[in-house]
């Protein structure tokens, strides 16, 4: 079980490891100079530590998405749920990661970009994509044993070349982070809404178990906590390891972490840069994309067991090419405002049902209390 708990990790830390991920710290780096540690341990409280107490609280409640808003009604629970996926999931998360891995990832790759390169982009993109999310008994295999081992080749390959070849010192901070480095940094780690990713998530690490023939709901638990902690380890190293390449390049006119990590890529590896760092972000897009689709078709199938897991597979990876070939502004206008709606009210609920796991009372009116405030505010 020792192999499984390190390859459920594995598998964790690349679903949460995003496009958006890859690019965040790099520019706070670069922002925060100096004060890159401070703006980093903010960010890490935000993106790393809060999306570990949401697994863990999923892994405790043991009813998914749900297990969250249960605790103020079953049908506020399944409302919650299902605005969860659509945004973070099928209407926003997979579309959008999936035109990331092509604005970013081939941009010095393919020699022209045009609606043609896209729809072929796309549907190999989501061809893969399913055919990876076809077995959801093996996804933490083919995703821990598989895709994350390379991902971290990757992002290891660019971040110790240019740690052990920086461009400059570190220099003064700039801006907010100035006088306020670990609330900006912070706010950053906030942006990046892994805390919601997290509880789209975490069914697949506990489902992952269950596969494997666990029934004792401590163990897996216990087991997901010990994969939760790997990822949260993982992704610490390589986001501060990511704000040090934005740290230690020379000051410029960057417009974020993409411009920055591009730069070095080319910097460090030449023409060869450009293929290294495409690659990175398209597997972090990949990755994302299969825990995505995975998640939707799980709860889906749940809620409507008429049909199987495969048909829900096929119709989120449809979704998903049909979005990123057919233009997300529309769709980024309906799902970005739902999920900065619902993204206070996740963090409130995910944290009275973390302090309820230590309590035999049910906390029910400290839920409608955070509920309501959130929303008001």
């Amino acid at each position: 079980m020792k192999k499984q708990v390190i390859i459920s990790g594995l598998m964790l830390f690349s679903l949460f490891f995003g496009a958006g991920n890859l690019i965040f710290p790099p520019i706070l780096g670069h922002t925060a100079g100096q004060n890159m540690w401070i703006g980093m341990l903010g960010f890490a409280l935000t993106g790393i530590l809060l999306p570990f107490i949401t697994v863990i609280v999923v892994a405790f409640y043991d009813e998914g998405v749900e297990s969250v808003g249960n605790r103020i009604h079953p049908w506020f629970g399944f409302i919650f749920a299902v605005v969860i996926y659509m945004s973070i999931g099928a209407f926003y998360g997979i579309p959008r990661a999936a035109n990331v891995a092509y604005e970013i990832g081939t941009r010095h790759i393919l020699p022209v970009h045009n609606q043609w390169t896209l729809i072929i982009f796309a549907a190999i993109f989501f061809a893969i994509v399913y055919w990876i999310s076809l077995n959801p008994s093996k996804i933490v295999d083919n995703l821990g044993k598989l895709l994350t081992p390379l991902l971290l080749l990757m992002v290891a390959l660019l971040s110790i070349a240019v740690i052990f070849n920086p461009e400059s010192a570190l220099s003064a901070p700039k801006d907010k982070y100035i006088t306020h480095p670990f609330i900006s940094g912070s706010l950053e780690g906030y942006f990046t809404m892994d805390l919601v990713a997290a509880l789209a998530f975490s069914v697949v690490i506990v489902n992952g178990y269950k596969f494997k023939g666990l029934t004792d709901r401590m163990k897996i638990l216990k087991y997901v906590c010990f994969s939760g902690l790997i990822a949260a380890i993982l992704l610490g190293m390589i986001y501060f390891a990511l704000a040090y390449v934005g740290a230690s390049t020379a000051p410029g006119n960057f417009k974020d972490g993409t411009d920055i990590l591009t730069y070095n890529s080319l910097r460090v590896f030449g023409s060869f840069g450009n293929i290294v760092f495409g690659m990175t972000v398209i597997l972090a897009c990949l990755t994302t994309c299969i825990g995505l689709v995975n998640a939707c078709a799980t709860f889906t199938k749940k809620h409507v067991p008429k049909f199987s897991y495969k048909i829900f597979a096929l119709i989120f990876s449809i979704i998903g090419f049909l979005f990123t070939t057919l233009g997300l502004e529309m769709i980024l206008k309906i799902a970005v405002p739902l999920l900065t709606l619902i993204y206070p009210v996740s963090i409130a609920l995910v944290l009275i049902s973390f302090a309820n796991m230590f309590s035999t009372f049910r906390f029910s009116w400290a839920y409608r209390l955070a509920t309501v405030i959130t929303l008001i505010i």
